[in-house]
């Protein structure tokens, strides 16, 4: 009898514990469309708030502030402005919230969060807009690449902020990762808006997660389940009128991509990033 009232016991306890443990870690996990109050400042990319009963310390989704801490302790160029600058906008907002694309976690345990202020402004915008933050993309997350980029390429063109220096503007951080293969031909006409890709190799292609870029303008036309057979061409459109075509012809879902006044040169990406082929627009 007595057994049997040990097992009872613990059958009632082991749910309550369970409970207890989940509440302790739901309180102290970082969640959405919740408001945190920040803590601590680190530079313009990086500060603290406080979740549950632990400091958390986040880490602006896919934008990058120039360093205020560097081997010869000489902060980069617009480092300790953009670090002011965020400071500001965290002291007046006081509270945040956090939103997150797919990857949560940098290898350093920050939170990689998208943050809005109290007044509905998204500060990862702000530094981008004011030329005091660069665009990072670091796979899979990759939700707000494009929009990022026409940010920061405003930032670019009026001249704000790092891009104010014209060697800056020529400068690029991040070099292009190639694809060891390719085989694949790209070639635009800008004033029919379409753009013909060719498969010269004796493979087939599924382009599931392949993208073509317009550069100029930094518009992107994502590729769904599609298989582009070997010494086969396909054409995306994104004319108002649809012609007919002896290929494939993919909407590309919006007009007038392409600019006809300046040059605008066309980039093809696989599912792993990696440049596949461009069109130079000489």
């Amino acid at each position: 009898m007595k057994r049997i009232i040990i097992i009872l016991l613990m059958l009632i306890c082991m749910p309550l514990a369970g409970c207890s443990a989940i509440s302790g870690i739901s309180s102290n996990a970082v969640q959405v469309n919740h408001w945190y109050q920040v803590t601590d400042f680190i530079d313009g990319d990086t500060f603290k708030i406080q979740a549950g009963s632990e400091e958390t310390t986040i880490r602006l989704l896919y934008v990058d502030t120039p360093e205020t801490h560097t081997p010869n302790n000489e902060p980069e160029a617009f480092g300790l402005e953009a670090s002011a600058f965020t400071k500001d906008l965290l002291s007046e907002s006081q509270e945040i919230k956090l939103t997150f694309d797919k990857e949560q976690k940098d290898r350093f345990e920050r939170t990689l969060a998208v943050v809005e202020l109290k007044d509905g402004r998204i500060l990862n915008e702000l530094l981008l807009e004011s030329g005091l933050a660069k665009v990072l993309i670091v796979e899979p997350n990759v939700k707000m690449e494009n929009a990022y980029k026409q940010l920061e390429q405003q930032a670019k063109q009026n001249k704000k902020g790092i891009w104010s220096s014209s060697s800056e503007i020529a400068h690029t951080e991040f070099p292009v990762k190639k694809a060891a293969r390719s085989g694949v031909i790209v070639e635009v006409d800008k004033q029919a808006e379409l753009v013909t890709i060719t498969n010269t190799t004796s493979d087939d292609i599924q382009m599931n997660g392949w993208k073509l870029v317009s550069v100029r303008g930094n518009q992107t036309y994502p590729f769904g389940a599609y298989l582009l057979e070997a010494k086969q061409t396909v054409v995306i459109t994104s004319a108002d009128v649809l012609s007919p075509s002896e290929y494939d012809l993919l909407q590309w879902g919006a007009t007038n991509i392409w600019n006809n006044k300046q040059s605008d040169p066309a980039e093809l990406y696989n599912q792993y990033n990696e440049l596949v082929s461009v069109w130079e627009d000489n």
